[in-house]
């Protein structure tokens, strides 16, 4: 009475800081969720406290927390949602130091979804905060260089890349988490490869794959034992890069992870073709086909038939034409690529080879087409 205000006034008060407190020790919990590998956990414990939220503080902090989740689990339309929504009340707020954390988590977002212009733009928005001092975080500044760094391989600039994975690697040397540390040698690995140094290229992603390992991440271990065959290919290492081509198969099919295993398999069809193994090479691209065709992707179809119609150019012509007419028909059916430019010239080289050079011309012309279009 005294103070001339209603009991609900202080009990407004009093209901407020419970909901922050209630707020803080949820986000860290879903922080925590998310370290553990639990994102979708972590996404159902903050959704509905977002939906509660009142004080613009409060919504963006929550919707920073469940970008993140969303990400971590693979949802990353969600994710971008949330995350630039956060961007937006933070920088509203001038809030630099969690502008800065979120414009660094939407990077990484679009990262995963291939955005690269805009992902680039919002990294670079963070590490100049990070430069000015006003985030203040060296485990933030690493994975902020680290998807820089993706970045500039998407754009062809694997020099730049490097640069920015070595930077990360030098400043990231303390952070003993062996995912994202596996993430980056592999980076580092196939960036080497792209430069041509492919000795170094090999050390990394041998690195890579004892991490990945290391946390039982089959489908990732299968991914760096391809990109390692290719190195060893690469070397003059012809067998060991064929075996390790195996292994990696090997590894993909026990993963379950049907695309890449027909990826890998294509690349070691091509290996044996290659190396004189024709029959070996028929074999085993015969094995791809059967399992793009079970995969109901044209893209893969497109690939196998590639793949065994190369194979099969010096054994049976007649059959390599057939199987690379299947390969063209599949194509038709998708937007040009120069992917199959070289599907084109494998099959104008075939009909040249069968005494057909007037439609031979034709297919390279397309094959000329395709490449000026890809």
């Amino acid at each position: 009475d005294k103070l001339g205000k209603p009991v609900s006034f202080f009990v407004a008060d009093e209901e407020a800081d419970r909901r922050r407190l209630e707020g803080s020790s949820r986000l860290a919990r879903a922080s925590q969720l998310v370290a553990e590998g639990k994102a979708l956990e972590a996404v159902e414990l903050l959704e509905p406290l977002l939906a509660n939220a009142k004080a613009s503080s409060e919504r963006a902090d929550l919707q920073r927390g469940l970008g993140r989740a969303l990400r971590e689990a693979g949802r990353n339309g969600p994710a971008v949602a949330a995350l630039t929504e956060a961007v937006q009340i933070f920088d509203a707020l001038s809030n630099r130091e969690q502008l800065a954390r979120a414009r660094g988590e939407l990077g990484a977002c679009l990262v995963q979804m291939t955005n690269y212009g805009e992902a680039e733009a919002q990294l670079e928005q963070a590490l100049i905060a990070i430069a000015k001092g006003e985030l203040k975080d060296p485990v933030a500044k690493v994975h902020i260089l680290y998807n820089l760094g993706l970045c500039a391989y998407a754009h062809g600039d694997f020099k730049l890349a490097l640069d920015r994975f070595q930077r990360a690697e030098l400043e990231g040397s303390d952070i003993g988490d062996p995912k994202w540390l596996g993430s980056l040698f592999a980076a580092m690995g196939m960036s080497r490869q792209e430069t041509g140094d492919h000795e170094s290229a090999v050390t990394y992603l041998r690195r890579s794959e004892t991490l990945f390992e290391s946390i039982n991440n089959r489908v990732r271990v299968a991914e760096i034992k391809f990109q390692t065959a290719i190195a060893l290919r690469a070397l003059g290492h012809k067998k060991k890069g064929r075996e390790t081509y195996v292994d990696a198969l090997a590894s993909a099919r026990a993963a379950g992870h049907i695309s890449l295993a027909i990826r890998i398999g294509t690349a070691l069809a091509w290996s044996m073709s290659e190396d004189g193994h024709d029959f070996e090479a028929v074999a085993q691209a015969e094995d791809v086909v059967m399992e793009a065709d079970g995969s109901n992707d044209a893209t893969l179809q497109v690939v196998s038939r590639f793949a065994l119609g190369r194979a099969l150019r010096r054994t049976d012509a007649s059959r390599a034409e057939q199987v690379l007419r299947d390969g063209v028909a599949f194509a038709q059916t998708m937007p040009p690529s120069a992917m199959f430019a070289e599907l084109y010239s494998e099959l104008s080289d075939v009909l040249g080879q069968n005494g057909l050079s007037e439609e031979a011309l034709i297919y390279s012309r397309r094959a000329y087409t395709a490449t000026k279009e890809g």
